[in-house]
This record gives C-alpha cells, structure tokens and sequence, in this order.
C-alpha cells in the first residue's frame, strides 16, 4: 500500500508556539510558530518518506457545533495575534515544498480529515493513511489501513494508535466507541460535559457490555439496567437529558460528506521542490539552521525522481 500522511497543521502550530522561544525575523517579525511547523515538514520527509502528503486547516469561521451546542469549545482561550499572523507563513512554506492543503469554512479541520479518509477508501488504489494530530476525536477514525500519530508537547515526538493499541488503552473498546465514550464521560478539550456522574470508569463498563448509547437507551427502556451496573440518580439523568447526551454524540461523530472539489489523491503526490525558493523563503524568516537539513531532503528527492 502507499503512504498517504495527513497532517493537523493548527496541532503542530500550537505545540510549536507553547514549546519554542520567541523567535523572531530580523525585522522582528514572530516566526517560531512556522519554525517549529517546518521543522516537523522536514522530519516527517526525512523518516516517513510519504509518496502522498496533505496538510489541513481550521478557519476562523465559526464551526456548526457551536450553532448546535453554542458552549462547545467555549473554554478554548485565543492566542496573540502573533500566533495568527504566522498560520500564512506556514501556508507559504507548504506552497515552496509543492504540499496541497486544504481548509473549508464553517467545518473542523478533523471533518476534512475524515472526509479525505473517505475519499482513500473509495480508491481503487490502496493506501496506507497516518494522520498526525494532537486531537484525541481523530482515534475514531483508526482502522486497518488508518493510524493516528498522536503529537506529544514537544511536537518532536508521536505515540502511533493503532486498532491494538486503542482495544488496549481503553478496554476492548473499538475507535468508533469512543464516540459514545466521549458523550457520556464528557471532554474538557471541547468543553462538553457528559453525563453528570459518569467517569470513565462507569462509561467504559457500560459501553464493554452494552456496546454504544442507543442499546443503552433500549437496556433502559427495557428496564434492563440493573442498579449495580448504575445508581438511580445517574439513571434519572440519562433519562431526563436523553436529547442533550444524543446531540453530544452527534457533536463528536466527525463529517465525512465535505465537498473538497479540488481533491484528488494524485493532487497529493509529493513533487520535487523548487529548492531556491524555499531557501529564499528560509533566509527571509531566518531558518538557516534549517537549511542544512534541507539539503539531506534534497539528497533524498533525488533518489526519488
């Protein structure tokens, strides 16, 4: 199979503007953002040596969730306008290597992700798909032809999830579970509270025996649930919030039905880059310790075409 990586561009723009120094242009422009996310470019060409590679944004539109839950992410707090000025930068570095990327106002940049995953599938070619994130709602796209690169703080290291390693972390839980996981025990990250009452513990039990929240629901309407498996109170929520809890899990469930008119896999095909015009753009934002590792890139593109 070939190898088709997906990368979170906003995931590794927020690790590299938390975990670098103020880096800055001669001029005095902030750039260690876009540092930190070339700098991951690079490794990713050096150790994965993608064939195909597509990178995907957020867009400051307001999303849907947040007309359909209007608290959802409410908790999240802006960054400097010096964190934003440098999301066109990195675009501009993706435009010098040839790497395609995509956003699409009004929808998450994981809702292009799954949406791309789809697309792969209804390929005759087969590929093998990573996607590098630092967004847990991604796992529930992890199958056999599609793992999740999961960024640690430093951006500079990944944990790879697999289909073992998600039955694994979360107790014979399947990824598309977690969606259920998630609307009943809740996720800080995208403030949405779940069940009051429900942790994980109590989430991951119910879901082991009853599998996902409608056949919860059906166990409650049959009256099934017995009390060692739930208290009354928490039982009295479940019924009374049913609405709520279902739109959570709607909220988590990842759209895969985005019109990306201009993709097409072979669109994502690695190019040979034009090397003067990354330079230019290195020297311009002050990269220079970043152009002797270009040159190994280099070595290895030959190798390639």
């Amino acid at each position: 199979m070939k190898k088709f990586i997906i990368i979170d561009a906003l995931a590794v723009l927020h690790r590299a503007w938390h975990a670098l120094p103020r880096l800055a242009t001669p001029e005095g422009k902030i750039v260690n953002a876009v540092y930190g996310f070339t700098s991951f470019i690079l490794k990713i060409l050096k150790e994965e040596k993608p064939e195909f590679l597509v990178v995907v944004y957020d867009t400051p539109a307001p999303c849907f969730r947040e007309k359909e839950f209007k608290e959802y992410k409410a908790n999240r707090v802006a960054q400097p306008q010096e964190f934003y000025d440098q999301i066109p930068l990195s675009e501009k570095v993706l435009k010098a290597f040839s790497i395609n990327f995509f956003s699409y106002p009004g929808f998450e940049a994981d809702d292009l992700v799954s949406t791309i995953k789809k697309k792969l599938g209804e390929c005759h070619e087969a590929y093998q798909t990573i996607i590098f994130t630092g967004d847990r709602d991604l796992f529930q796209l992890i199958d056999k032809k599609t793992q999740v690169a999961f960024l640690k703080q430093n951006i500079s290291q990944t944990r790879l999830y697999g289909e073992n390693e998600i039955n694994k972390e979360y107790q014979g839980l399947t990824p598309r579970q977690l969606i259920d996981l998630k609307a009943l025990m809740g996720d800080q990250a995208d403030n949405i509270p779940g069940v009051k009452g429900i942790g994980p513990k109590k989430a991951l039990s119910l879901l082991s025996k009853y599998g996902n929240l409608e056949n919860i629901y059906e166990a409650i309407e049959r009256g099934d649930l017995k009390e060692k498996e739930i208290n009354e109170k928490i039982l009295k929520t479940l019924i009374k919030e049913k609405d709520k809890i279902i739109l959570f899990k709607n909220l988590f469930i990842l759209r895969s039905d985005l019109n990306l008119k201009n993709f097409r896999p072979e669109n994502c095909r690695l190019l040979k880059f034009d090397k003067e015009e990354i330079r230019k753009i290195f020297n311009e934002l002050g990269f220079k310790s970043l152009l002797l590792r270009l040159e190994k890139i280099e070595t290895q593109q030959k190798a390639l075409f």
